[in-house]
């Protein structure tokens, strides 16, 4: 039985993924959807079980270039007719099976993980670094952080808004998550954080328990996940909840 209706899964990584995507690989298909993994044209992922792999753009973990390839994934996973896509990154999941069900009620909303910018405008850090006075202005002050789910009507906005390249990457954040503040606001989409998110780093024991915690209370949208290690953690914390 289909769970999750027309829905596409994309999982985007490098080469350097692969092992990671393959031991996570249980959490993307127990959703029972098709799926596509889209990687760089100089860091592919040439194979990935049954599952369509294409490769567009060039490898960057920041700035333009990575950017650039966000838009060309966005568009090829347009090319496939579907009427809702959840976007995972090689280190995020959904712990359910039943992607959440609140997620289908709002075809004209974007969902992420939201984590807030420490950065203040015309403040400074404790490293003596100052912001500039207009930072982001027009901007909310946030980054938008794996997994994505949109209806197909956004995932046709946000390509329509990155065709002409136009988009440059902000030389303080110039990271895909903030990438995706700059196409929903350039096409007045709204946002709204995950009700069950969490994205936290899992490389540090506390970094892992904060996680954690937040799985035994409900979180399904995970984020960021790293080894198989921090997987196994989760998965016995999602199974302490639904006891």
């Amino acid at each position: 039985m289909i769970e999750n209706p027309s829905t596409l899964l994309v999982i985007c990584g490098y080469d350097g993924d692969e092992h990671q995507i393959k031991t996570f690989l249980p959490l993307y298909e127990h959703h029972n959807i098709p799926i596509v993994v889209l990687s760089p044209e100089d860091a592919p992922i040439k194979a990935m079980g049954p599952h369509i792999c294409i490769s567009r753009g060039k490898r960057a973990y920041t700035g333009q270039d990575s950017l650039n390839r966000q838009h060309l994934h966005l568009r090829e996973a347009l090319r496939f007719p579907f009427k809702h896509y959840l976007f995972h990154d090689a280190d995020s999941f959904t712990i359910t099976p039943q992607i959440p069900a609140y997620l289908y009620e709002r075809d004209d909303v974007f969902y992420s993980n939201q984590v807030n910018d420490f950065r203040v405008p015309g403040g400074t850090w404790e490293d003596g670094t100052v912001w500039p006075i207009d930072f982001h202005e027009g901007y909310p002050l946030i980054a938008m952080q794996p997994p994505y789910f949109m209806s197909r009507g956004i995932l046709e906005k946000l390509v329509e808004a990155g065709k002409d390249f136009s988009i440059k990457a902000c030389e303080i954040t110039p990271f895909i998550d903030f990438y995706m503040v700059q196409l929903c606001t350039k096409q007045h989409i709204k946002h709204k954080p995950f009700r069950d998110g969490v994205s936290c780093e899992t490389v540090t024991e506390n970094g892992r328990a904060i996680v954690s915690r937040y799985v035994r209370e409900g979180a399904n949208m995970i984020h960021s996940v790293k080894s198989e290690e921090a997987m196994n953690l989760l998965m016995e914390a999602y199974k302490e909840r639904t006891k």
